[in-house]
């Protein structure tokens, strides 16, 4: 087994492959070729193109393998969600599809850990190309980012019964409190980064904002879907009735049941997706307050991730520097 930029992102031998086709589409099915797919640095991506089975074009993605000598969360690589999220995708993707968002066909999953000690699942491959490619033009993408803004509003009409990560088997881990999610998740990446010695006392402070701060996070009190990871690389498009259209939103694992202004692209400058979106961001001084902290939680957790899951120190860095300067920001709001 080898690694790819990441002690998270592993690749499998072909026999391995071979026998998790042959254990998902029958013994008949023949892989006529495979490739690795670049680019992520969780999960680990292949395509393949199959004979003898009504999938002929499929996505092999695996996640990570929890740490060998991991005997709890804080020695875990792995974050708590990040054990359990794969598993969850399916779910999340019914959801999508409930919803009228288009999202991937889920073929198989499997998350027993008795084939290979990773979650895997198999998709049927969308013959797409993504948001970011180079070849969409200015107008065509002004129109996709006005279709996103639609999904994205569509999106978050999903209730949940709580605030968290949704599970494989349909449930929600979290609480009904949304102060209490995001400081379990505060809490849990500085565990994590102390154990390491990263940014040494920043996580603790970064946690107590929302301790100190409990009854400002708890006004919100709709848990929605949130994708968490809305970017253009995770939205695919395709030549539909003669233009662009978007072809599934992606890489839904890491969506949780959230307040809607945790979604990072409701930030975004893009005039096409407010628009699509057309939805006001809650201009209080509270709202104004809560998006800051969700954005000094979310770049502490990728300074963490760059510099120590991924081995992206350069990303890291930067991650880091915004931290400490989004945290001066919150300390001149004159809250706790």
């Amino acid at each position: 087994m080898s690694t790819m930029n990441s002690g998270l992102h592993c690749t499998i031998s072909a026999e391995k492959l071979h026998h998790l086709v042959e254990n998902n589409f029958g013994s008949d099915t023949k892989v006529k070729q495979f490739g690795l797919l670049q680019g992520g640095l969780f999960n680990t991506t292949y395509r393949i193109q199959l004979e003898h089975t009504s999938y002929t074009d499929v996505i092999l993605r695996l996640a990570p393998e929890p740490g060998e000598m991991a005997t709890d969360s804080a020695s875990d690589p792995l974050f708590s969600f990040e054990r359990t999220m794969m598993a969850a995708e399916p779910i999340v993707y019914e959801y999508y599809r409930k919803a009228g968002i288009p999202a991937p066909n889920i073929i198989a999953c499997d998350d027993s850990g008795s084939i290979i000690p990773r979650t895997y699942m198999f998709m049927e491959f969308i013959p797409s190309k993504q948001l970011d490619h180079e070849s969409i033009s200015g107008i065509d993408k002004e129109r996709l980012y006005d279709q996103l803004g639609a999904y994205t509003a569509i999106m978050h009409q999903i209730e949940g019964a709580s605030f968290g990560w949704p599970q494989g088997d349909g449930s929600i881990k979290g609480s009904d409190q949304w102060s209490e999610v995001l400081h379990s998740f505060a809490e849990e990446t500085a565990l994590k980064a102390a154990q390491v010695g990263y940014m040494s006392g920043v996580g603790e402070e970064i946690a107590a904002i929302f301790i100190q701060n409990k009854d400002l996070f708890d006004q919100v009190t709709r848990p929605v879907l949130v994708h968490n990871d809305l970017w253009e690389a995770n939205v695919l498009v395709h030549q539909e009735n003669g233009e662009l259209n978007i072809a599934a939103i992606i890489d839904g694992d890491r969506s949780m049941f959230a307040d809607r202004e945790y979604e990072a692209i409701l930030s975004t400058e893009s005039v096409a997706f407010q628009e699509g979106y057309d939805r006001p961001l809650d201009s209080s001084a509270e709202g104004q307050a809560r998006r800051l902290a969700y954005r000094i939680l979310s770049s502490y957790f990728n300074a963490y991730v760059h510099e120590h899951q991924v081995n992206q120190p350069e990303d890291g860095q930067k991650y880091h520097q915004r931290t400490l300067d989004l945290l001066e920001q919150w300390k001149q709001l004159g809250l706790n």
